[in-house]
């Protein structure tokens, strides 16, 4: 699994990332402020007995979602990649119902009287982009651990554009899909990992000094000394 992969820690890595291990909320606050002109987005190992891509007070920093990404899922070394899902090959009925409902959809929308131009204007551009011939599959991640769906990789339901072309370079759509991963821990109950903007990073250091200060449990406070 990837979090058995070993990252270099206090140690510049390729595309700028940075991984880091901070086990108290001093060590937290005085690591962002020393760095935090260095980068826009890290991913934090959240609490859980058996991780599968970072432990607990682990995080990873860069300049940018994707190489965020790619370090925590030790990209190139895990063995997880991109693959075009070849929809109409594998499961053809399927794909042909695709397009039967799309049109079954638009007439009973119309009957009720609640499709709209904008409906309409939608589904004929959709018509024009996915058709029976260009719409044969799509890009996703495979080979991934413990059991995760390459169909369900992505899944706070925010309908993430589809790649469709067969042709698309690999490293671009590899590019595209850990962004679109980085969006999807931050926006769903992810129970592993959360990912973070500066902003989020001083709210979250914010949020545990206030729960210090009230006298609550907070961030690495079983790592302090006595």
């Amino acid at each position: 699994m990837p979090v058995c992969i070993d990252l270099p820690e206090r140690t510049l890595l390729e595309d700028s990332t940075f991984f880091v291990r901070l086990r108290t909320l001093d060590e937290l606050d005085a690591f962002w402020s020393n760095h935090r002109h260095r980068f826009l987005y890290a991913c934090e190992g959240k609490s859980f007995s058996n991780p599968t891509f970072l432990r607990e007070y682990e995080w990873v920093f860069s300049s940018t979602k994707a190489a965020v990404v790619r370090t925590v899922l030790r990209w190139g070394q895990s063995g997880i990649d991109c693959e075009f899902y070849e929809w109409a090959k594998h499961d053809p009925q399927m794909h042909e119902i695709f397009f039967v409902d799309r049109d079954a959809n638009r007439d009973s929308m119309i009957e009720k009287g609640i499709w709209l131009e904008k409906n309409e204007k939608d589904f004929r551009a959709d018509c024009i982009r996915r058709t029976a011939e260009t719409y044969r599959g799509w890009w996703r991640f495979c080979n991934l651990p413990k059991g995760y769906s390459p169909n369900e990789w992505l899944a706070s339901g925010r309908g993430y554009e589809e790649f469709i072309d067969p042709q698309m370079p690999c490293q671009e759509v590899a590019t595209a899909l850990q962004e679109q991963t980085f969006d999807d821990w931050r926006q769903s109950d992810f129970w592993e990992l959360e990912t973070h903007n500066s902003e989020s990073i001083d709210q979250l250091i914010q949020y545990w000094k206030n729960e210090r200060a009230k006298g609550e449990g907070y961030y690495g406070d079983e790592n302090e000394p006595l």
